[in-house]
């Protein structure tokens, strides 16, 4: 499990998922936009709450687990 994960806000998380390759997908229901990465030719598309002041590492880390992202490439992001 990567060390020291912040605490966000959602443009931020937006910012790194951008960086490592995930785009926009479409607007979801409510406050939630569709990201979407590929990989192995699989399509893993995640809800992410835009409407959240700050999100938790826990949330953060939840996020980048399912768009299948290895601690190393978690903490490539964040350093």
């Amino acid at each position: 499990m990567p060390k020291n994960l912040p605490s966000l806000k959602p443009k931020q998380l937006i910012k790194l998922l951008e960086k490592a390759g995930c785009s926009f997908y479409r607007q979801g229901k409510g406050d939630h936009a569709m990201y979407i990465r590929i990989v192995d030719n699989n399509k893993r598309i995640v809800p992410i709450d835009m409407g959240a002041k700050e999100m938790s590492p826990a949330y953060i880390l939840r996020i980048f687990r399912q768009f299948g992202f290895s601690d190393q490439e978690i903490d490539n992001l964040l350093s």
